[in-house]
């Protein structure tokens, strides 16, 4: 898609991302993975709900057949609706965003980063095998799920605020992908880091 004006106007602030959102080299997106009544409800009512969340951009580089997305930005501007300290933005709300960051990278390795291909895909084998008569931890096998989360909290980030999350692929292998995301303020400094590993459910749902 191309950025509306809403989307630079909205993200303006965000000056270093600013070469991103304007490149032609670069995939953009709104953050959507359907509107499955059973998946995605945390990120795609919960977050924007009592003015949350209000614009949430997904990019990553426009890739050739066969080639791996390695880096991905998203770009958020939320309001007090993810309040936590006065004037502050909630430490969870912001590890949700990160969480959602660096899954990014997987989502657009997998699908491509179509609108909602990884949710629908994923949600029809769901119920399939669930009406199949099958235990859910047969049914989760196969999924990527998060592993783990080594966060950082370097600043406050400030609430109603804009940030962008750089993410970079460290490491894939099998069943396993590591990445790193780096969250950043108006001015480019940093405001949080988090190293997350993903696996894929083998056998039973447990990590």
């Amino acid at each position: 898609m191309i950025p509306t004006s809403e989307h630079l106007e909205a993200f303006a602030p965000l000056g270093w991302a600013t070469p991103y959102l304007t490149s032609p080299d670069w995939v953009i997106r709104e953050r959507d993975r359907g509107d499955e009544p059973i998946a995605d409800k945390f990120n795609r009512e919960t977050m924007r709900a009592n003015d949350g969340v209000q614009h949430w951009l997904e990019l990553h580089p426009a890739r050739k057949p066969g080639e791996s997305v390695t880096k991905t930005i998203s770009l958020v501007k939320y309001g007090i609706g993810l309040s936590g300290f006065p004037g502050a933005c909630h430490g969870g709300a912001l590890l949700t965003l990160m969480d959602e960051a660096l899954a990014y990278v997987m989502v657009a390795n997998e699908t491509g980063a179509t609108r909602s291909d990884f949710m629908e895909v994923g949600t029809r084998q769901w119920r399939g095998l669930l009406q199949q008569g099958k235990p859910l931890s047969e049914v989760l096998e196969g999924f990527y799920v998060t592993a783990s989360l080594d966060t950082k909290f370097l600043k406050v980030a400030i609430c109603p605020g804009i940030v962008g999350i750089e993410t970079e692929l460290l490491e894939t292998k099998g069943h396993k992908m590591k990445m790193r995301a780096t969250m950043r303020g108006v001015d480019g400094s940093p405001i949080m880091q988090t190293t997350g590993v993903w696996v894929k459910l083998r056998g039973a749902a447990r990590l």
